[in-house]
């Protein structure tokens, strides 16, 4: 089964720590300056793995699909 990236807005600080590990799947929203998903990775990588685990909030979770 697979899995999606996903973001909890009311727990994310915006800190920037996911855009800065892995800037093809996570970006800043300009609006809301907090982090958002930019593009859903095919698969789950270490980098992916890495920037959930780096969340200070633990905003970043994966979800099946």
């Amino acid at each position: 089964m697979s899995q999606t990236v996903v973001i909890d807005q009311n727990k994310c600080i915006g800190c920037n720590t996911c855009p800065l590990i892995d800037p093809e799947t996570f970006e800043m929203d300009p609006i809301t300056y907090k982090a958002k998903v930019k593009k859903q990775p095919d698969i789950i990588t270490d980098t992916v793995k890495t920037a959930i685990t780096s969340c200070p909030v633990g905003a970043i979770s994966l979800s099946e699909k």
